[in-house]
C-alpha cells in the first residue's frame, strides 16, 4: 500500500493524515446532527490499513528514520491522535511504543498542555 516511509512526508500526509482528520471531524468537530456514520467507518477502515506499514516501518526504531526528524512531527501527531481516538489496535505495538516516545518529549508535552 505504502512505499518506503523513509523521508516520505508526502506518503504520511497522503495516507495517514486524511483519514485521521476525517475521524476528528466526524467525532469531535461536527455537531451530532451533521455527523455521518458511513464516512466515519470508511475513514476508520482506511486509517487501519494505512497504519499497518507505519507499524512495520517503526519496528526496531525509536523514530521513523532513526533520529527524531520532521517526518516525526507529522507522523507523531497523527499517531497520537489515532491512538487517543482508539484507532490503534493492541497488535500495533510499534505505533504504541512510538506514541509513548513522542508523548514523553518535552516539546510535545508543552504543546498538548497549551490552551
Amino acid at each position: 500500500i505504502m512505499p518506503s516511509l523513509v523521508g516520505s512526508e508526502m506518503c504520511i500526509r497522503d495516507r495517514v493524515m486524511p483519514p485521521m482528520n476525517q475521524i476528528v471531524v466526524q467525532t469531535i468537530l461536527l455537531p451530532a446532527d451533521r455527523r455521518d456514520e458511513k464516512v466515519l467507518m470508511q475513514a476508520q477502515k482506511l486509517l487501519a490499513k494505512s497504519l499497518v506499514p507505519v507499524n512495520d516501518a517503526l519496528a526496531g526504531k525509536d523514530y521513523l528514520i532513526g533520529d527524531f526528524s520532521a517526518a516525526d512531527l507529522m507522523l507523531g501527531h497523527s499517531c497520537f491522535m489515532a491512538n487517543m481516538m482508539g484507532c490503534v489496535g493492541d497488535d500495533m505495538e510499534n505505533i504504541k511504543a512510538y506514541v509513548a516516545k513522542i508523548q514523553a518529549r518535552p516539546a510535545f508535552k508543552k504543546a498538548i498542555e497549551m490552551r
